[in-house]
């Protein structure tokens, strides 16, 4: 039989993983109130079965920010570290999306903007969403055609 902390512990932890995607960290602090041995056997449970899988985590998240949704490589590693991803992970990840961003930063301006619109306004929107001055204006350079 089962231990029944245990059973209460990857209960709750199945619960708050839900439909979303849950970082190994996320899943720790849900299960803070757990013995650490608990805490950590749901963790290996999870883990083995593929239900918490920090690199998808962050290819999901690279996804959902992506095409009219972009966000800048800083500002997506700012928020992954917010949520508890392992840096070496983010950095893992990153290395190789890096490479896509002045596409991404194309399809932000495409999707968003107009070449009669004002090039200043597009800008400050890029800037918003966490993209690198540079990047910016290389890409405002190529879509406004100065």
């Amino acid at each position: 039989m089962l231990d029944p902390q245990y059973q209460e512990a990857l209960k709750l932890a199945l619960k708050k993983i839900g439909t979303k995607d849950r970082f190994e960290s996320e899943v720790h602090a849900f299960l803070a109130d757990f013995p650490s041995d608990t805490s950590e056997r749901v963790i290996e449970f999870l883990k083995e079965r593929r239900i918490i899988n920090d690199t998808r985590t962050i290819q999901n998240l690279l996804e959902r920010y992506s095409g009219k949704r972009s966000i800048g490589i800083e500002k997506l590693r700012a928020e992954l570290l917010e949520r508890g991803a392992p840096e070496e992970t983010i950095e893992a990840v990153l290395i190789q999306h890096a490479h896509g961003e002045s596409q991404r930063l194309s399809d932000v301006l495409s999707a968003k903007f107009k070449p009669s619109d004002s090039r200043a306004k597009a800008g400050r929107f890029l800037f918003s969403r966490g993209f690198s001055e540079d990047a910016i204006e290389s890409a405002l350079d190529r879509f406004f055609g100065n």
